[in-house]
């Protein structure tokens, strides 16, 4: 009963991230390289929320497309910030790197997608998939789900006491009808004459 729970928790939180991700408040974006190491190591995930871009600061960690770069999304560190003229502009930096990142990325739109969490380790199938390995992952994912399926499906209730040994009262020897305060008295069929 109690897997059946964990199993109905687990589901639950995965449906309201899955809103907040549909919804575009939250945002899932896997680490594929060690530009942010020892903070973001490559595999792991960041879960970013939508803020304000007013909101952003200094040392803020953000998700952003990099200057004349429409493929492929970055996560670095806020270093410096500007605004003029109502345009934001940032400068990031890689924790890990020697250098500040190229270029200044001008921030369009009014909202931006500052870290808020890291999974370590869940960002490997993306990795995956980016080396094409989707197959790989479509049967690796599915037998887990499908084992787990099964093991809660097929394990069997535990026993709410345990059994009791032949012989004793309330045991496998019992009979259904047997009058358990008087064990010579048998509640169901002829009555056997005792001698006093």
């Amino acid at each position: 009963m109690l897997s059946v729970l964990i199993l109905v928790v687990a589901f639950g939180a995965l449906a309201v991230a899955g809103y907040q991700v549909r919804t575009g408040q939250w945002h899932a974006t896997p680490v594929l390289s060690g530009s942010m190491r020892p903070g973001l190591q490559p595999g792991d995930v960041v879960v970013t929320q939508r803020v304000p871009i007013s909101d952003l600061s200094v040392r803020d960690v953000v998700v952003f497309y990099p200057p004349n770069e429409t493929a492929r999304q970055t996560v670095h560190r806020i270093v410096k910030l500007t605004v003029k003229g109502g345009t934001t502009s940032i400068t990031t930096w890689g924790d890990a790197n020697l250098v500040a990142d190229q270029g200044i990325s001008s921030l369009s739109g009014t909202t931006a997608y500052r870290v808020v969490r890291v999974v370590p380790l869940a960002g490997y199938p993306a990795i995956w998939l980016q080396n094409g390995g989707r197959g790989l992952l479509a049967i690796g994912l599915g037998s887990i789900l499908l084992v787990a399926a099964l093991v809660t499906i097929l394990r069997p209730d535990k026993p709410a006491r345990p059994p009791r040994s032949p012989g004793s009262p309330g045991g496998p020897d019992d009979s259904p009808g047997e009058d358990k305060a008087n064990p010579r008295r048998s509640s169901g069929g002829p009555h056997r004459a005792t001698a006093a």
